[in-house]
């Protein structure tokens, strides 16, 4: 950052008293500008043992499959935004108060965060792909191979043989996953039972 965004004066980078992290400051106004993490959703839409799936029509990951996913807008609750975002890339509408938390990714090293939030839905839905998907579809366990995945890893097979293993099973937890900084195998995970 090099200028403020409430005067337009030079910004400078200090630590504050009482502060942990360093802050933009104005030179002129001295208005704090603090950056924090962008926060994502995604949402998991599932009937009997499929989810619905995009084919990603822009890079990064053009062409490969991944759940509905997008940055929050401001005013939104993590519901409003997991419901505009999968309408917007699969034409499924969805109600908010229909959706339960499944997990939280934190992603440090890229000052992100993702909430995911999923669905069971009542009948196979109507799809129409959105400008942002390719082509949307109710994807099996075994339909795609680990390389078709989005950003495909170690970490989206894990993930996705848990999510399918919870789909077929009908029983979920709550997923708390982090990748990045400090974890040896590249991500740490830990699920949380959740009884009814």
């Amino acid at each position: 950052m090099k200028y403020c965004s409430e005067c337009g004066s030079q910004v400078t980078q200090e630590l504050m008293r009482g502060d942990s992290f360093p802050r933009f400051i104005c030179v002129q106004c001295k208005t704090v500008h603090y950056r924090n993490p962008k926060i994502l959703v995604a949402c998991i839409s599932h009937f009997g043992e499929r989810i619905l799936l995009c084919r990603r029509a822009h890079d990064p990951g053009r062409g490969r499959w991944m759940i509905p996913t997008g940055f929050m807008e401001v005013g939104e609750t993590i519901e409003e935004a997991a419901v505009r975002e999968t309408a917007e890339e699969t034409g499924l509408n969805l109600d908010p108060e229909d959706l339960e938390l499944y997990g939280v990714l934190s992603l440090p090293d890229i000052n992100e965060v993702y909430v995911t939030l999923r669905i069971q839905l009542a009948h196979t839905p109507t799809l129409m792909a959105g400008p942002e998907s390719l082509e949307v579809a109710m994807i099996g366990k075994n339909d795609i191979a680990l390389q078709d995945w989005a950003f495909a890893g170690v970490f989206i097979k894990d993930q996705a043989a848990t999510l399918f293993g919870e789909v077929e099973s009908g029983i979920f937890g709550i997923h708390k996953m982090r990748m990045g900084r400090n974890i040896a195998g590249g991500y740490h995970s830990r699920t949380y039972a959740v009884s009814s």
